[in-house]
């Protein structure tokens, strides 16, 4: 197998990209969101053109290219792989408001128990539908019979065939009691969105710093991934807060990639009772220990009820509004 380098205008991104795979996959799999569609050659939504550089188709393709387009030298991203160093030009997502709104009848895949209280969701959406969305984003799962609630999408981008959403267990939620009692593998669920801008800015030198409250660690989970897709050399420093009578409950995901990477440290905290004190303390701590905070991007996710603890507290510090996000999803 080999691997060539691909060059993407206008912008200058650049990822590697076997001569195996799609152009449009290795994007995704780097970090790098390129407009698409279907990911199987139907609708034509990747069309890209090449500058420089010698392709090859790997699958065929559905979505016919007019003669003038094949002279211009454009192609299908999702169905041609490299066969030398490329430079390509494509059109990149730059912001939410430019993935589109879908609606995804989807099934599940996978009911995985992270600990006794907490339930991962794999779920599994049609090939020619696989789910757009940036990392850190959300969508509503709706089961039917009233059983709908938002969710932070815990999986990369980069498989959107596959989204992953984890559930704590609440007695007397009847989301939560339906995902840990009735629901069974390819149980239909259908997905709306995706929402939110708790996005990274890709173009980031400044130092990371993750804050997790609980389950909000999924969409912290997504940001880690896309940041190491996206070969980020700066400091990530992650911070998992978790309630009384509960650890981590990816506690070796996060040991693992602070193993793997260099620039990145774990820190898990654990607080006496989920209270207005405590989060404030915790905070306040995090602020303390981060010495260079004022010059890193922040990312935390936390209930609403403790949102303005936060701010408080980060503009008690100094740090730049421009620089810091709050995630704080209300799971209606």
């Amino acid at each position: 197998m080999t691997t060539h380098r691909i060059r993407i205008l206008p912008s200058g991104h650049e990822f590697e990209c076997s001569d195996h795979q799609s152009l449009l996959h290795a994007a995704l799999e780097s970090g790098i969101h390129l407009h698409y569609g279907c990911e199987n050659g139907s609708c034509g939504e990747c069309l890209a053109k090449l500058v420089d550089g010698e392709i090859e188709a790997i699958r065929h393709s559905d979505f016919v290219l007019s003669p003038q387009q094949k002279a211009d030298g454009r192609f299908l991203s999702c169905c041609q792989a490299p066969r030398s160093d490329c430079v390509i030009q494509a059109d990149e997502v730059g912001s939410p408001r430019e993935i589109p709104q879908q609606q995804i009848e989807a099934r599940v895949y996978r009911l995985e128990c992270l600990s006794e209280d907490v339930m991962q969701l794999s779920l599994k959406t049609p090939r020619s539908q696989p789910l757009q969305f940036l990392a850190g984003q959300h969508i509503r799962l709706d089961f039917g019979n009233g059983l709908s609630r938002n969710k932070s999408i815990a999986s990369c981008p980069c498989d959107g065939l596959k989204p992953q959403i984890h559930v704590k267990y609440r007695s007397g939620d009847p989301f939560s009691e339906h995902v840990f009692r009735t629901l069974k593998k390819n149980d239909r669920v259908c997905l709306e969105g995706p929402c939110g801008d708790f996005v990274l800015d890709d173009d980031t030198t400044r130092p990371l710093i993750f804050i997790a409250y609980d389950t909000g660690f999924a969409s912290i989970k997504s940001l880690i991934e896309h940041a190491i897709a996206l070969d980020k050399p700066q400091p990530i420093h992650v911070y998992w807060v978790v309630t009384p009578n509960h650890s981590p409950y990816l506690e070796n995901y996060c040991r693992s990639i602070e193993d793997a990477l260099d620039n990145v440290r774990y820190f898990p905290i654990a607080i006496r009772e989920p209270s207005d004190e405590c989060i404030d303390a915790v905070i306040g701590k995090i602020i303390g220990q981060e010495e260079a905070i004022k010059f890193s991007d922040v990312y935390l996710t936390l209930p609403e009820a403790y949102r303005s603890i936060a701010e408080r507290r980060f503009q008690q510090a100094g740090i730049d509004d421009r620089h810091w996000r709050i995630d704080h999803l209300v799971r209606v």
